[in-house]
């Protein structure tokens, strides 16, 4: 009898997993199809049959079971450690976890794990990170001490000071390729509609070169095609980074009089945004704290360059609940300030080449454990080309954010840039946050329903990706 009520109600928690996961209506047949079917097997088999079906059914769920709290606990610990050389770091977890450093790293960290604390009627696992000299760690996680269930990178940075910049500049980035956008239609001489890259070139695609010629900007593309007189041309694309040859062949526009393949094509991208840091002994620059992504495919731009240029703020739209606000500029595109030599997600990174356009005040690196809630400032330049202090209140820290570019949550509470902005706009992306002293990171992005609140990155999240990308 218990045997038989323990795999009824198994089949009925199969039955209820069937339905939560897969919720299309043509399913719901075969769903109640297999659920009879299991009962009547149920109904039929010898009781030493049932006990062996209820202890493999069992075992399936204790596997089951125990892969969901490993899934569980490895997605919940983080992807990566930055920690300041010679600055000890306590990290707490409310999960049952240790961590160990791989022998062939021990010269760059050391950790000591400690036995769990009481906090709160919940128990906090924690270790002590105590970095030794600069470099890459191998940081093992043991769910219970025994069981290993994630191994991250832990970047030990310099200790080092940087100018907190908040100067607002021209950003101008060149696509690694031409970045196709969309297809369309190209209306011949008789009136009719041809689609020569219809389901042949996809938005996102990046066209590296045409028959063997490497592609830079719009313009050449457009004389290898009137060049070609309707030949078949033969372009190299990167799709979703693998390459291929693909083939088109351009047809002749009555309205253009001309050859075209009915692409949308970009090959660069302009705007405004702030520099974060300026490092005077390297020339590294940060800015942003987000990376630059596509208007029309939502996609990370792969750059092959880019640079910064002069800006003065001439005009702020205010941001309101529903509709955030944005700076507006001029551009001096005579002027380069730096070369951008990468977009990532947590920011753009480069190079200065006139240091004494990112004149400001040095201040020390904050160690993410320095971080917490409560006053600080931003620096940012929101009227002309001066950047100024404005305060604001961090109300939530939590560095080990999947999304690193949300790590802080922060609200502005200076009146004065509330007056003038209404709170956080485009463009003051990248606005270095002061907070004890030191710089901890930068602003990222704005609540759209609430422009006085928004979010952050930490410094040494951007000095770490700058770091990796100049490897």
């Amino acid at each position: 009898m218990v045997v038989d009520f323990f795999l009824k109600n198994m089949v009925c928690i199969c039955y209820f997993a069937l339905v939560t996961l897969y919720k299309e209506t043509k399913l719901f047949c075969f769903k109640q199809q297999f659920v009879y079917f299991l009962m009547r097997e149920l109904e039929n088999m010898t009781q030493k049959g049932k006990r062996c079906f209820a202890a493999v059914f069992a075992a399936a769920a204790g596997l089951f079971f125990a892969g969901g709290i490993w899934l569980c606990v490895s997605w919940l610990l983080p992807d990566t450690l930055t920690l300041t050389e010679g600055e000890a770091q306590s990290i707490q977890l409310r999960l049952p976890v240790t961590a160990k450093v791989e022998e062939e790293t021990a010269a760059v960290l050391e950790i000591t794990s400690q036995a769990a604390l009481p906090v709160e009627a919940t128990s906090v696992f924690s270790f002590t990170a105590e970095p030794v000299s600069a470099g890459t760690a191998k940081v093992t996680f043991y769910l219970f001490d025994s069981l290993p269930i994630k191994t991250v990178e832990a970047n030990v940075l310099p200790q080092k000071e940087l100018v907190a910049v908040g100067k607002t500049v021209g950003v101008t980035m060149d696509t690694d390729g031409l970045l196709v956008l969309g297809t369309g239609s190209v209306i011949t001489s008789s009136g009719q509609a041809e689609y020569p890259c219809k389901d042949v070139l996809q938005a996102g695609d990046l066209l590296l070169a045409a028959n063997g010629i490497a592609l830079e900007n719009k313009e050449q593309l457009t004389e290898l095609i009137a060049d070609g007189q309707g030949k078949e041309i033969t372009f190299s694309v990167d799709r979703n980074g693998t390459e291929k040859e693909i083939c088109v062949t351009p047809v002749f526009s009555g309205a253009d009089q001309g050859y075209k393949i009915g692409a949308w094509i970009r090959d660069s991208i302009q705007g405004i945004g702030t520099v974060t840091y300026y490092d005077p002994q390297t020339n590294a620059f940060g800015a942003l704290g987000h990376g630059v992504y596509d208007v029309d495919t939502g996609d990370l731009m792969v750059i092959k360059g880019g640079r910064l240029t002069s800006s003065v703020v001439t005009e702020v739209k205010k941001g309101v609940a529903g509709e955030p606000g944005e700076l507006t500029g001029s551009l001096d595109l005579s002027t380069t300030l730096g070369k951008i030599s990468s977009n990532t997600e947590w920011g753009i990174y480069g190079e200065g080449e006139q240091s004494e356009l990112f004149a400001g005040e040095s201040y020390p690196v904050a160690a993410e454990s320095q971080i917490h809630e409560g006053e600080a400032e931003i620096i940012s330049c929101v009227d002309g080309d001066v950047p100024k202090h404005y305060q604001i209140m961090i109300q939530d820290v939590n560095v080990y954010s999947k999304d690193k570019s949300k790590a802080l949550q922060i609200e502005i509470t200076d009146e004065a840039l509330l007056q003038k902005t209404g709170g956080i706009v485009q463009g003051m992306s990248g606005s270095p946050i002061v907070q004890d002293g030191k710089i901890i990171g930068a602003l990222t992005h704005v609540l759209v329903n609430d422009p006085t609140r928004g979010y952050g990155i930490s410094i040494q999240t951007m000095l770490a990706v700058q770091q990796q990308n100049a490897a």
